[in-house]
C-alpha cells in the first residue's frame, strides 16, 4: 500500500471524523479521498513528482481537525434548518387546522344551535355600558344586551378562527414559494418524515382530547354553554391527529 501523503492525512481525517454523524463522516472521507487523488494525478500529469503532487493535493485540501470541525458545523446548520423548516411547515398546518375549526362552528351555527352554545354564557365579568352599546349598535334586533353580547362572541369564535387560517394558509405559501424558489434542491432538508408526523399526531391528539375534555366538562357544568367552541376545535383536532398518525404509520411500515 502507498504510505505517502494522501494515505498519512486520510488516517488523520478518519480520527477526526470520530466525532461526526457516522454517514456523513462516511461521505466526506470518499469524497477527500476521491479529491486528493484526482488533485495529485492532475499535478503528475504536470510533470510534478507523485510524492510532491500528494503533498501540494493535502496542503491546499486544508488541515484535517479544520476540515472535520467544518463538517460538524455544516451538520448542526442542517439540522438547525430542518427544525426550521418543519416547525414552520407543522405551525402552518395547525393554524389551518384552528381555520377549519371555525367553519365548522360557523357551519353550526348555520344549522341552528344557539349563540349560547357557542359562546357560552352570560353574565361574564367587566362588561361595561359602553360594551353593550357597541354590541347593541352591532346587533340592533337582538333585544338585549346579553342576547347581542352573545351574538358577537359567536362570530368572533368563527371570523377569528377562520382569519387565523388563512394566515396558516399564507404561511404555507410562503414555505411553497420558498420551496420553489429560494431555495435549492439541496438545501431543502426538513427533519425525516416519521420526526415530523409523530410529533404532530402527539400535538393534535392531546390537543382533541383536552378541548373535547373543556367541552364536555361545558356541558355539565354549564349546561351546555359554550360548548360548542370546543367541540368545534376538537372535532378537527382529533381528525388532523387521524390523519397524521395514518401518514406515521406508512412512513414507519416504508422504513421497515
Amino acid at each position: 500500500m502507498n504510505d505517502g501523503p494522501i494515505e498519512y492525512y486520510l488516517d488523520n481525517l478518519f480520527v477526526e471524523l470520530r466525532r461526526n454523524d457516522p454517514r456523513g463522516a462516511r461521505s466526506m472521507l470518499h469524497e477527500a479521498e476521491a479529491h486528493l487523488r484526482d488533485t495529485a494525478d492532475e499535478a503528475v500529469r504536470a510533470g510534478i513528482s507523485p510524492e510532491d503532487a500528494e503533498a501540494e493535493a493535502v496542503r491546499r485540501f486544508g488541515e484535517a481537525r479544520l476540515v472535520a470541525a467544518a463538517d460538524r458545523a455544516h451538520g448542526r446548520l442542517w439540522v438547525a434548518r430542518g427544525m426550521f423548516i418543519s416547525a414552520w411547515s407543522l405551525g402552518a398546518w395547525g393554524a389551518v387546522a384552528v381555520g377549519v375549526s371555525g367553519l365548522v362552528a360557523g357551519s353550526m351555527r348555520l344549522a341552528g344551535v344557539t349563540n349560547r352554545f357557542l359562546a357560552g354564557s352570560w353574565p361574564k365579568p367587566g362588561i361595561t355600558a359602553s360594551d353593550c352599546a357597541r354590541w347593541l349598535g352591532n346587533y340592533p334586533h337582538a333585544g338585549s344586551c346579553a342576547k347581542a353580547a352573545m351574538a358577537d362572541w359567536a362570530f368572533e369564535t368563527v371570523a377569528y378562527r377562520v382569519a387565523f387560517g388563512v394566515l396558516g394558509l399564507a404561511a404555507l405559501a410562503c414555505l411553497w414559494f420558498a420551496r420553489r424558489r429560494w431555495l435549492p434542491a439541496n438545501r431543502w432538508a426538513p427533519l425525516p418524515a416519521t420526526v415530523v408526523d409523530t410529533v404532530a399526531t402527539t400535538i393534535f391528539g392531546l390537543s382533541g382530547a383536552w378541548l373535547a375534555g373543556l367541552g364536555v366538562d361545558t356541558w355539565v357544568v354549564s349546561a351546555g354553554h359554550g360548548s360548542g367552541q370546543w367541540l368545534s376545535a376538537a372535532l378537527v383536532a382529533l381528525a388532523a391527529a387521524t390523519v397524521f398518525g395514518t401518514r406515521l404509520l406508512r412512513d414507519l411500515q416504508d422504513a421497515r
